[in-house]
């Protein structure tokens, strides 16, 4: 027997039972254990053929009925399988519940062969809808389902590490992020299907490496698998390799490089019509000029992502090529045009609820308040940042905005002064990144 057929004769064999009524105690005896008949349920390889018929015989089924009982068997489960494409489309198009709702109606038990992907579909809407409790629950009984499944052709534990990762991402959770998308990593199996999860889960630690400060670390891993890109189907995620690719280059110094780079994948995203894409590269593009000075290149390159607004899906993006300008018209001395796109900036992410961005923005807002000599509106900002950051969990920015506010009641209120510094040691706060630059790289 082949190990696809004692799947399909398992899963045929568990069926009459919960059928039957019966529990898997009910079919042993002093020849066959419950462990070995649920072995044999879920097509465990190294059951004997002997204790297979031994089963099927208790069952009153035999080998010669059991290829009609198969093939129906199979008809269900294709369905099940388009049941389950239909699922994963009304996920997509942004139609949770009624997804949720056929996935409740297929009414599958955890031993079913197709549950672990009816649980990752749910968890897919719950993640969309911004449920984290359910969508944890719904992907830790992927995990669950697929350790004991001997199938792991489908990737679906490397996929659920994948959601798990994000769902703390989005929590601000970064390091735990981390180690739930290298539990991903390691869970992919390269001769399995969905190939490209192991390239989302590249992708999504290469974004929270550089959120955490983690550049070489991020840079490393981009070359090593950049001969590998242009495998991916995916044209986003591609050029989202681009993206990264560029940025950690920029972030690190080689903006010679990120700038051949950013140059490459705008030329790649504008013959695929993807705006998203483009925004982001146009974007590093400007970062890396600012960073040579090459003012007018870097104006123009954040000029045009500006001009992508409406062909955009996210609007965060829009936040960062907001401050990214007010910043470099603040390291040009022109003030007037850097508090129009600052305070552009700090609104936008407002509206949309980005609080990373909204932090940093207003930072960047109290920077420039400070340079112009507007103290005390230096100050409001500041404040209004570290609220955000404490409630948040974003410690960098914390001691970013004690260092600032240190700044401005130097000379002012000795106290303050103290206590700023105070609190800016205790978190750390004579880290070497606490600069501006570093600042505007982890938007």
């Amino acid at each position: 027997m082949t190990t696809l057929a004692l799947h399909e004769i398992g899963e045929v064999i568990r069926k009459i039972r919960k059928e039957r009524g019966l529990r898997l105690e009910d079919l042993s005896d002093d020849n066959i254990s419950p462990a070995t008949v649920s072995n044999i349920e879920r097509g465990i390889a190294h059951v004997s053929p002997e204790k297979i018929t031994y089963l099927l015989e208790k069952l009153d089924l035999n080998m010669h009925t059991l290829p009609d009982i198969v093939q129906n068997e199979e008809e269900n489960l294709k369905k099940i399988r388009f049941d389950l494409l239909a699922i994963d489309t009304l996920q997509k198009i942004d139609s949770f519940e009624e997804a949720i709702k056929r996935i409740d109606a297929l009414q599958l038990d955890d031993t079913h062969p197709f549950a672990g992907h009816a649980y990752y579909y749910k968890g897919k809407c719950y993640v969309s809808k911004g449920k984290w409790k359910q969508a944890e629950r719904s992907l830790n009984t992927v995990l669950r389902i697929s350790q004991q499944h001997p199938y792991t052709e489908f990737n679906m534990e490397a996929s659920s590490y994948l959601l798990l990762g994000l769902i703390l991402y989005y929590q601000n959770d970064l390091e735990k992020a981390l180690v739930q998308t290298d539990n991903g990593l390691k869970a992919f199996v390269e001769d399995g299907e969905n190939k490209h999860i192991k390239f989302l889960l590249y992708r999504n630690k290469c974004t929270y490496l550089k959120h955490l400060g983690r550049a070489p670390e991020g840079l490393r891993i981009v070359q090593d698998i950049w001969e590998e890109i242009s495998s991916i189907d995916d044209i986003s995620t591609r050029l989202s390799f681009y993206w990264l690719h560029a940025e950690f280059l920029y972030i690190s110094g080689l903006c010679d490089d990120a700038i051949f780079i950013a140059k490459e994948g705008i030329q790649l995203a504008r013959r695929n019509d993807q705006y998203d894409s483009l925004c982001d590269l146009w974007t590093v593009l400007g970062s890396a000029y600012t960073a040579t000075k090459e003012w007018k290149m870097a104006e123009t390159a954040l000029q045009i992502a500006l001009q992508l607004k409406n062909r955009l899906n996210d609007a965060q993006r829009m936040t960062v090529v907001l401050a990214k300008l007010g910043s470099l018209y603040m390291q040009q001395f022109r003030y007037r045009e850097s508090h129009q796109f600052l305070q552009e900036a700090v609104e936008a992410a407002d509206r949309i609820g980005d609080n990373p961005r909204l932090t940093t923005s207003l930072i960047l807002l109290g920077d420039l308040c400070y340079t112009t000599k507007k103290v005390d509106e230096a100050i409001h900002h500041y404040e209004q940042a570290l609220a955000l950051a404490k409630e948040f969990k974003d410690p960098q920015k914390e001691q970013r905005v004690w260092f600032s506010l240190a700044k401005c009641f130097e000379g002012r209120n000795e106290n303050q002064f103290q206590e700023c510094i105070r609190k800016m040691y205790i978190s750390k706060g004579n880290d070497p990144r606490m600069g501006f630059e570093y600042l505007i790289d982890q938007m």
